[in-house]
């Protein structure tokens, strides 16, 4: 076999497509191997293909964030199967999964409300690796520190925050609280967000400071509809500086709170021009450029921002149901390393998985001969 050296090999990320220079005039074959150091995988196309079609890489997109959790780039076009796999059906997870979180490991952990307990799957295993119960009831939210910690909401009946460490038999109070949290989230300066949907604010509190008080960060206590005010809040997300984004379920609204603002900006639902109608908004995170991913629960979907709009993206029939494209009072998602979406399923007792279908705006792909990238 003769081996024409490539004498130059650019890989785009935006579009994830690759582009070979060589020395020589290459008419069979064009192959790429990968070494120890390597970030690609081994690819094989004749050369008519090259010239024709545009190759598709998978990529294992938490790596460009630097994160312990997931947000993948996405392009504008972007598009996930319609018809989901059952991750986790009721006799596992129960009849309300309330949390989910995946790690740059794959390890997903999910929160049972009817079942008092979080299970966990490590590193992509689809079978349960560990049971965590004991000491909570009736759960709402769940996040993971860095280091492996998991915070448990558990203040529907004994007002506090509790955080299991690896392999633990029991968890240990990190903060006091009045009601449950319907949202957690650990920031990148060790900060605990709690979203208090029954008392219409968001807290924070030092997790370095242990005898520190929550600080409230969004909302003041009373229900409202100003910027303000806050309504029933649900899930939280906060960006590597810091801004807070609500899922604000009682307004059908997203509200934005930069770092030290007490004043939100509505980003999605409600009445704003431009952005998409929200039907109790539960959920919302971020994928790796910044845009919008929304549980919008009272409308059975999940809903999208791009540069080029909103867009709806799983459970986009309309109408609730429990077939495979369909969702029922969904409130929780998030992303495995590959852009793939997990829900929490609730009212049909399940978690779903929708596997991503497309990440690139080419018309024309060669999706076969790709493999992951790690």
């Amino acid at each position: 076999m003769n081996v024409t050296p490539i004498s130059s090999f650019n890989y785009f990320r935006n579009n994830k497509t690759c582009e070979i220079f060589s020395e020589a005039v290459v008419t069979s074959q064009v192959s790429l191997v990968s070494n120890s150091n390597s970030s690609v995988y081994f690819i094989s196309l004749p050369i008519d293909d090259i010239q024709l079609t545009t190759a598709v890489i998978e990529e294992n997109t938490s790596s460009f964030t630097g994160l312990w959790y997931n947000r993948p780039m996405f392009s504008p076009c972007a598009s996930w199967y319609p018809d989901a796999t059952t991750f986790a059906n009721e006799s596992t997870i129960g009849s309300c999964t309330h949390g989910i979180f995946i790690d740059a490991y794959n390890t997903l952990y999910a929160g049972s409300y009817s079942h008092n307990l979080v299970k966990v799957w490590a590193n992509g295993s689809s079978t349960v690796t560990r049971t965590i119960q004991g000491g909570f009831s009736e759960l709402y939210s769940l996040f993971v520190s860095m280091n492996g910690d998991v915070y448990i909401d558990n203040g529907e009946s004994n007002g506090q925050v509790d955080k299991w460490i690896s392999n633990a038999m029991n968890g240990t109070r990190v903060m006091n609280i009045s009601a449950p949290c319907f949202g957690l989230f650990i920031d990148t300066n060790n900060t605990l967000y709690c979203s208090l949907a029954n008392l219409n604010k968001v807290l924070k509190f030092d997790l370095t400071n242990v005898s520190g008080t929550p600080v409230m960060v969004a909302g003041n206590g009373s229900s409202g509809s100003t910027s303000s005010l806050l309504h029933s809040p649900w899930g939280i997300y906060v960006d590597t500086d810091f801004t807070l984004y609500v899922a604000d379920a009682g307004n059908n609204r997203i509200q934005c709170f930069k770092f030290g603002e007490l004043n939100g900006t509505t980003v999605a639902g409600a009445t704003v021009p431009g952005t998409i109608p929200l039907s109790d908004p539960s959920g919302v995170v971020l994928d790796g450029n910044g845009y919008l991913f929304i549980m919008d629960t009272g409308h059975n979907r999940i809903v999208a921002s791009s540069s080029a709009g909103f867009r709806c993206v799983a459970g986009c029939s309309g109408h609730n149901g429990s077939t495979a494209d369909t969702l029922y009072s969904a409130r929780y998602m998030a992303f495995d390393t590959y852009g793939n979406i997990f829900v929490g399923d609730d009212d049909n007792g399940r978690i779903q998985k929708f596997y991503l279908q497309s990440n690139s705006c080419s018309i024309t792909t060669v999706q076969s001969h790709t493999t992951d990238i790690v």
